[in-house]
């Protein structure tokens, strides 16, 4: 098509525009749906922050314009560099903005995309080696129905589940504990509802979701595997906007609102609806968080049970415009699970009542403060508190026993960050964080008290510096920096080199090259035991040097970028090796289970990724190859395969959109992880006769999922959006873990914990 022809295009839009919308301007629409358009019907790709262009309206260009022409034009009205890269990329760089966008909150640097749409629209793979999800853009995930990001990261290479829950994510090998996630810059220590099967934090209130495997920049630290950065919206909305929706496990509200033109808020609050009527989708996940414990097994000898659950979660952003210069922000979380169950059961001729309750609650505030002390020079200050709170009772009241169980964890931090342009060339980030985390862990066979806790804590002082360059052409980006940790209960220091290097070539290629030394002073211990319902209980604890000592983490990878023709691919090795970890926090259901080991693992890995996008549809396939090992010096093998090892992981994905309509399937298919069996003996001398540790695997893997959604106008100012998905749709049987236990007679069994079933889900929602 002629670049003369462009403007037909243009003119039917602006037509279109003016006919069916009037909350537009009659002369102007939005730089966005421009750029899209140039897209659709050239060669050419727009990449800018989204942020940026979101408010900005340009005026109708003048006729018989070229793609060339036209952006000079656009050049001219908003004060927007476009420059063209690579053959066919041109990144829109907003840092000068035009006086008319005074909702420009910060000055940022642009992230630059290698690879734009990468899994879905909205997903975006940035030069600095990271993942971007922008939610207001995203495209439909097979299996989901709401932007769970803890779900939508599990679709890129290299990111797993080994039991589908949100709470245990596994990027590269590692535990989720070795996972830094933050919301707003607070750090979040409880991930999931549901016992971990979706996520803790409303998907409505987040506005885009970062995702760094590794080449981690030095201001992110203690953490030995990924950080997962989930940020609200940094606009202030000048329109009041509300949301209500209802799916079959959850209700919940949200409101963005101003409240004058230079502050807004949001708030957004969440809760399950068991209690109002039970749908079969609650019951899937009922069974599933539930399955082999007290609330599900030996129905026959439970008499007259109750259970009581519930979940709910409520956040709050506030966001002030105190200057053309500065900005303030602050920031609310909080996260509550609720179970009790009582039951009467006939034992030794008599009948026991049995109460166990579990609580599991978490607490976020948090404020951020920017200046922007000039085009060059910006200065931020965040403080934050984050709270963490699980406790256990079991009573049995004939009998007069009691048992109480409590972990507590709450942090403090400061953290100041200044960023400085130095030249056209050179940027400079650089600042210090102050962190304070304090543990309380209890267990008493009376109301717990103060004196019977046993406390720990660890202060941590850190500094951090990176330097980026950007050659003029924008084929050449590289970050270096270092962050020092100085852990003062320890008295130690601890340096993290960290690297992230990226060239374009050939026009449609791009070498990438990342690297970095983390250290991590907390970690998350599991234990299996059955005192409580036999939920598995997850415990926050700080390194002592001993049993836990400080977790080190080395990490190198090497990949290989394409995109060219609405085709992309990626190629990513590395190889990692995690130093320090306690056996304790693997989750060793074997001879092991009780042991206190110090070791590493080491993992050896290969992402693949390729992706393929049509005029209304586009289809993806992504393969991940991983070799994970453990080595525990007093272990008499070697190499013990990773109890969170997936050798083999396929994914193929489709999607189809047009309008408002959208549409996805996929298929998801992964070797079994480790076991260990036993022998053929079974029990020798009182014990389980267990073969070599993970010298097993589970049954592979599949699942097949399909997610459609509809949106649609209802009135001028009120949408309806309407969604339906099916999560294993073929009802597949899939073993996600499997380990023995003795039955009342001292018999062995094997209990094999099961995957969600067919799971269907629906959402409505309406939009004000």
């Amino acid at each position: 098509m002629s670049n003369k022809n462009y403007l037909f295009f243009i003119v039917f839009f602006i037509f279109c525009q003016q006919l069916f919308s009037q909350q537009k301007s009659q002369n102007t629409f939005p730089l966005t749906e421009l750029l899209e358009i140039l897209e659709k019907h050239s060669n050419y790709k727009f990449s800018y922050a989204d942020d940026d262009l979101k408010n900005i309206e340009v005026p109708e260009p003048p006729n018989m314009l070229s793609v060339s022409e036209t952006i000079t034009f656009l050049e001219g009205k908003t004060g927007f560099k476009f420059t063209l890269i690579g053959g066919n990329q041109i990144i829109v760089d907003a840092k000068i903005a035009i006086k008319a966008n005074s909702q420009k909150l910060i000055v940022e640097e642009l992230d630059e995309i290698i690879l734009a749409n990468v899994i879905a629209k909205g997903v975006s793979k940035m030069k600095d080696g990271s993942y971007k999800i922008n939610f207001d853009k995203i495209g439909i995930i097979p299996g989901l129905i709401e932007n769970d990001a803890f779900q939508t990261i599990q679709a890129l290479p290299g990111v797993e589940s080994v039991n589908e829950k949100v709470s245990n994510i596994n990027i590269r090998g590692g535990t989720n504990d070795q996972n830094l996630i933050l919301w707003d810059g607070i750090r979040i220590y409880q991930a999931g509802h549901f016992f971990g099967l979706i996520s803790a934090i409303n998907p409505h209130q987040n506005h885009t979701v970062k995702l760094f495997k590794n080449g981690t920049p030095p201001s992110y630290g203690n953490s030995v595997s990924s950080v997962i950065e989930l940020s609200s919206d940094k606009k202030i909305n000048q329109d009041f906007t509300a949301e209500l929706g209802l799916t079959f496990l959850s209700t919940d509200a949200f409101i963005d609102t101003p409240l004058d033109q230079k502050s807004s808020i949001q708030i957004s609050a969440r809760t399950s609806i068991n209690n109002a009527f039970i749908t079969p989708t609650y019951l899937q996940y009922y069974d599933r968080a539930f399955q082999n414990t007290e609330l599900t097994a030996n129905p026959d000898k439970m008499l007259n049970t109750k259970e009581k659950f519930y979940f709910s979660d409520v956040s709050f952003r506030w966001l002030y415009k105190l200057s053309e210069q500065d900005v303030l922000r602050l920031n609310y979380f909080s996260i509550n699970n609720e179970l009790k169950f009582t039951a009467e059961e006939f034992s030794l001729n008599s009948i026991q009542r049995k109460v166990s309750e579990l609580s599991q609650s978490s607490l976020g505030m948090g404020a951020y403060y920017h200046r922007n002390w000039s085009e060059n020079l910006a200065t931020s200050l965040q403080l934050y508190h984050s709270n963490y709170n699980l406790n256990s009772t079991n009573s049995s009241i004939n009998a007069n026993t009691y048992l109480e169980q409590e972990n507590i964890l709450y942090e403090n931090s400061l953290k100041i960050t200044s960023n400085w342009a130095l030249n056209n060339l050179f940027e400079l980030n650089a600042g210090y964080q102050f962190i304070t985390t304090n543990t309380k862990d209890t267990e008493t066979e009376t109301t717990i008290t103060n004196e019977e806790a046993i406390k720990n804590g660890i202060n941590a002082n850190n500094v951090f510096s990176n330097l980026r360059y950007q050659s003029k052409d924008r084929k050449t980006v590289l970050n270096t920096g270092l962050r020092l940790n100085y852990i003062n209960t320890f008295h130690s220091l601890l340096a993290e080199p960290r690297l992230s290097f990226n060239q374009q070539f050939f026009k449609h290629f791009s070498i990438e090259i990342l690297g970095e030394i983390k250290n991590q002073s907390i970690s998350q211990v599991i234990n299996f035991q059955n005192d409580f319902l036999g939920i598995e209980n997850r415990k926050w604890q700080l390194a002592n040097q001993q049993t836990l000592p400080v977790t080190k983490s080395k990490q190198v990878s090497l990949g290989i970028n394409y995109q060219k023709n609405n085709w992309l691919a990626s190629i990513e090795s590395y190889l990692k090796k995690v130093e320090g970890i306690s056996s304790q926090t693997q989750g060793f259901q074997n001879q092991y289970e009780y042991a206190q080991l110090i070791g590493d693992y080491k993992i050896l890995g290969v992402d693949l990724l390729i992706n393929k996008k049509f005029k209304n549809f586009d289809a993806r396939l992504s393969y991940s190859f991983t070799e994970n090992n453990y080595y525990f010096k007093d272990l008499p093998a070697s190499t013990i395969p990773n109890n969170f090892e997936i050798a083999n992981s396929f994914t193929f994905a489709s999607s189809y959109s047009y309008k408002n309509f959208k549409a996805s399937g996929g298929l998801i298919w992964r070797s079994g992880k480790p076991f260990t069996p036993i022998s053929a003996n079974g029990i020798t001398n009182n014990q389980f006769d267990y073969e070599l540790m993970n010298s097993g695997n589970l049954k592979n893997y599949m699942r097949v999922d399909v997610s459609v959604s509809q949106e649609f106008k209802i009135q001028k100012k009120l949408i309806a959006y309407a969604g339906l998905s099916i999560w294993n749709l073929l009802d597949r049987k899939n073993i996600i873990n499997s380990y023995y236990r003795l039955n009342n007679n001292n018999q062995v069994y094997l209990v094999n914990q099961k995957a969600l079933g067919l799971t269907p889900n629906f959402v409505f929602r309406l939009k004000f």
